[in-house]
């Protein structure tokens, strides 16, 4: 079903008995349908639970940063067939312009940068917040892995059991939350603290007069660094961000912190598997046709396997041809798989998982390779559903700007002083 996503019931079972040779039985579609039901969700969990991981070797391009593996989380919405089941279950997202006309499961993922694998997956209702599922995905987290999220990942909580894994952590700060400066260094950054509302109000007040000893409050230690993000269109027009990022990097001199401030933008990758997901796999404007509950988790980890499937092939082929895997398009490999399924040509050898020399044939094309450079380019956020809580805002250079010119400059002490003045 994940494969043959516009197909019904009997159409996923003639792709699979197209080959010939293949046994000459012709169930109904409710005889499919009772016997997924049968199966449940659990099977696909652990197969999901087999194939999650990164894929990405030691010399991977885009998937390291002096020597930590760089990741990214992300939390999404799934949309889910309307029936009362789900509906009880899920909830519906609303906003200030209505509610949303499906419920929503949602999804938050740990992406592997570089190569887009998903190293692990939490599903919930919408009700359930992001928040909740990015501390179970903590359970993910490694020595040695380098962490990117945006301002959805908040709360001193979310950032000790981020922190207590031994990961590190370059977070993007709401602009409102303005931690206490302890210690300025000279790269134009500081030394902070993360924690709760009363103990960052404490530090505050410490940090204006410093007359007395510091006081003891339990918090994780952070670098706070604010930066000037300039993107020049071609026509000579700029668009200034500003950036605020917290990270466990603490020493200056080996993390610097205009990289910190570019490595950023890896976090996007996040976006673009949920896009591969949702878009390329599902395909656009489609909700899982489940209306039982169960039934709909079990049609969204079969997403998830595919998806991670398809990505380990991509890499595996890319390795073998010594290119960076990002140039290995997901359409193509998912269009190789469903070939290989309704001819039964099979995608691994018979003794391994690795994709057969035909397979990598097929992904490796000169025509299907993306080009090894491609030129920046900058593609604003857009409202896809007229329901979405930003419906209706102004959206500021809604046109996408091409070949864009990037610069990122670190906010000195004097420059916040004179921007806070102002």
């Amino acid at each position: 079903m994940a494969l043959f996503g516009e197909c019904g019931y009997r159409g996923v079972w003639a792709a699979l008995v197209a080959a010939p040779g293949m046994p000459d039985v012709d169930p109904s579609a409710a005889a499919l349908r009772r016997a997924r039901r049968r199966l449940g969700s659990e099977p696909l969990s652990v197969l999901f639970d087999r194939v999650k991981g990164a894929v990405a070797a030691e010399d991977a391009a885009g998937s390291w940063w002096r020597g930590l593996r760089t990741v990214a989380w992300d939390s999404t919405g799934i949309l889910v067939a309307d029936s009362e089941a789900n509906r009880s279950y899920c909830g519906r997202a609303s906003g200030r312009n209505g509610v949303c006309g499906f419920p929503m499961i949602r999804l938050s993922a740990l992406v592997e940068c570089g190569t887009r694998a998903l190293i692990d997956a939490v599903l919930g209702p919408w009700t359930q917040a992001e928040e909740a599922q990015c501390t179970m995905l903590c359970r993910a987290l490694r020595p040695g892995m380098l962490v990117l999220a945006d301002r959805g990942s908040k709360g001193f909580a979310l950032a000790r059991s981020a922190a207590v894994t031994g990961a590190q952590l370059p977070w993007r700060m709401s602009a409102d939350l303005q931690p206490p400066v302890l210690h300025a260094l000279p790269d134009g950054t500081y030394l902070s603290m993360s924690t709760g509302t009363n103990e960052r109000d404490r530090l505050r007040r410490w940090s204006r007069h410093k007359r007395t000893a510091p006081p003891q409050i339990a918090g994780v230690a952070i670098r706070v660094i604010e930066a000037m993000v300039v993107v020049r269109a071609a026509d000579g027009t700029d668009t200034t961000t500003n950036l605020r990022l917290f990270t466990t990097l603490l020493d200056h001199r080996r993390y610097p912190a205009a990289e910190l401030a570019e490595l950023y933008h890896r976090r996007w990758q996040a976006e673009t598997a949920y896009s591969g997901l949702k878009i390329t796999l599902r395909g656009s404007d489609r909700v899982l046709r489940s209306h039982h509950t169960d039934d709909a988790r079990q049609e969204l980890l079969g997403l998830l396997v595919v998806y991670q499937v398809a990505r380990r092939i991509a890499v595996d082929a890319a390795t073998h041809a010594g290119i960076d895997p990002s140039r290995i398009s997901l359409a193509v490999t998912i269009r190789t798989a469903r070939h290989t399924v309704i001819t039964a040509a099979g995608t691994t050898a018979p003794h391994g998982c690795q994709p057969t020399p035909d397979i990598r044939r097929a992904i490796l094309h000169p025509r299907e390779v993306a080009p090894s450079h491609r030129p920046t380019r900058i593609l604003p956020r857009r409202v896809k559903r007229p329901i979405s809580t930003f419906a209706y805002n102004m959206t500021r250079k809604n046109t996408p700007i091409t070949n864009a010119k990037i610069a990122i400059s670190i906010t000195t002490a004097t420059d916040r002083t004179r921007r806070w003045r102002t």
